[in-house]
């Protein structure tokens, strides 16, 4: 069998993750008259086993969101899903395959060798014109390395992505660039000039605030309102490794990818240990600076701050004011949320209404 490397606790957060929203988007989709077939693209795949720390078997993307595919598939014969699979390593890929589901009647799976911005262009004419198509693309380069034409139009479809922003890569590595292709990668993947990265080099604000600005650029051909979800995920030292970038253009969508990011993290936004600081911040409410990890609490005091001296206003208007939040989810914390309103003290909440006043 492919000797994987070992992988850390991150990795398998960000693999529960992707599984937990696949899952979710699936059967949203599948519910619609609209959605004909569903499209799931890694372009930079692995082999999709690991192992752990302790020696324990697990497995990947590939392999957990075509099982949960595949599963919700037999309960929609009549609709369609195509799975598409690359890596430039065949060894990888071979190993992959010998752990993927059967194809059916209306699910099948493609995998290829090669380099995954090729797939990404081989699949354009097809996938982005074709009716009743949804697709989901998850772009995971295994350093900052992003190419933005290949991915442009996939901004335009019908569909969604997920993008691995390695700023780990950027923080570490920029500085010591010194062939030509290696400064290139840094000056394809933010769209800068590398003596202009250079200037802010180590600055992990700054490499993330490109990354919103190129979003924001590519978007403003776009007829309709789009969605950003940053994810920020931390190795255990609590140093961040990267950033997991959700773009989608439907409000369900994002709703459902924040809940799913929270309930991975165990009820807040990312994996990174706050040593209590969620607990102290209660008592002394001063928010760290360059905060990377929210709780409920948080959210209770975003409502309470935005509504104060509002009397009666409606959970729906305060759960649409929230949805819009880029961090934020209610789906499957309203209870919780209420609960939190209350021991702020700073309201009073009815059945469906709350008083800031």
């Amino acid at each position: 069998m492919y000797n994987e490397n070992k992988i850390s606790e991150h990795t398998v957060k960000k693999f529960e993750l992707i599984a937990h929203y696949v899952e979710t988007w699936a059967h949203t989709l599948l519910n619609t008259k609209d959605c004909k077939e569903l499209v799931f693209i890694d372009c930079m795949c692995n082999s999709g086993i690991y192992e752990d720390d302790g020696g324990n078997r697990v497995e990947g993307t590939p392999i957990r969101v075509a099982q949960v595919i595949a599963d919700a598939m037999t309960k929609y014969s009549d609709k369609k899903a195509v799975l598409y699979f690359n890596d430039s390593d065949a060894e990888k890929i071979a190993e992959l395959e010998r752990h993927l589901p059967a194809a059916t009647d209306n699910f099948r799976i493609e995998t290829s060798i090669g380099d995954g911005n090729d797939l990404l262009k081989k699949l354009k004419p097809a996938l982005l014109k074709k009716d009743g198509v949804h697709y989901l693309l998850f772009y995971d380069p295994y350093t900052a390395s992003i190419n933005w034409e290949v991915l442009a139009p996939y901004f335009f479809g019908w569909g969604e992505f997920i993008l691995n922003h390695m700023l780990s890569d950027s923080v570490r590595a920029l500085k010591q660039a010194k062939r030509p292709e290696v400064k290139h990668k840094y000056e394809q993947t933010y769209l800068t000039p590398f003596e202009s990265l250079m200037n802010s080099v180590g600055d992990r604000k700054e490499y993330e605030q490109r990354l919103v600005h190129i979003i924001e650029n590519l978007c403003q051909k776009l007829s309709k309102k789009y969605y950003v979800v940053t994810i920020p995920f931390f190795i255990k030292t609590n140093a961040l490794i990267y950033d997991l970038v959700f773009f989608t253009k439907h409000i369900k969508g994002f709703k459902k990818f924040k809940t799913a990011a929270w309930k991975t993290f165990g009820g807040k936004s990312s994996n990174q240990n706050t040593h209590g600081a969620e607990i102290q911040q209660t008592l002394f409410p001063t928010p760290p600076e360059d905060k990377q990890c929210y709780t409920v609490s948080d959210i209770a005091d975003y409502i309470v701050d935005n509504f104060k001296e509002r009397k009666t206003v409606s959970f729906a208007e305060i759960w649409n004011f929230v949805d819009e939040h880029p961090i934020f989810p209610t789906e499957g914390y309203k209870n919780e949320i209420k609960g939190k309103l209350t021991l702020t003290g700073r309201c009073r909440i009815g059945k469906s209404t709350a008083d800031f006043a």
